[in-house]
């Protein structure tokens, strides 16, 4: 079933991307539009959710310029520690603001060739042009 757009509005939705490097992102919406590969199915977004949040935890996250002081650090840290470069809005509710940043990255990036086939294929409908492991911040506008 997709996401609605007043779904999208009113939560703060986790979803995930590769890169042309086959990294992966995790990202909080913060009341953001979705990429249109991912309010597609709120099945296949909550089949990676499941999934990554289900790995172990191998190491410590590199926090993100004074990250760990923000409340919500943990939650971005938890995807870190599990290979995933996490992002967090910019503006949070804002609507149109398509901006994020870096929260935690890994220090151990996971990849995309790691995944079982299945979920490979779903994760890569949702793309980053470029390699995002020397990003500090992205637009969710450029992600196909």
């Amino acid at each position: 079933m997709r996401i609605d757009e007043i779904d999208q509005e009113d939560a703060d939705i986790d979803w995930f991307a590769t890169d042309s490097n086959g990294h992966i992102l995790h990202v909080a919406s913060g009341g953001g539009i979705l990429p249109e590969s991912v309010a597609a199915s709120q099945e296949v977004l909550l089949e990676l959710h499941q999934y990554f949040l289900t790995l172990p935890e191998l190491e410590v996250a590199e926090v993100v310029n004074g990250a760990e002081e923000a409340s919500s650090y943990q939650s971005f840290a938890r995807y870190a520690r599990r290979g995933l470069f996490s992002f967090e809005k910019t503006r949070l509710h804002e609507r149109a603001d398509t901006r994020y940043h870096l929260m935690a990255r890994p220090l151990r990036p996971l990849l995309l060739h790691e995944l079982p086939t299945p979920l490979a294929e779903l994760l890569g409908r949702t793309r980053l042009p470029g390699s995002v492991a020397e990003q500090a911040a992205l637009d969710s506008a450029t992600i196909f």
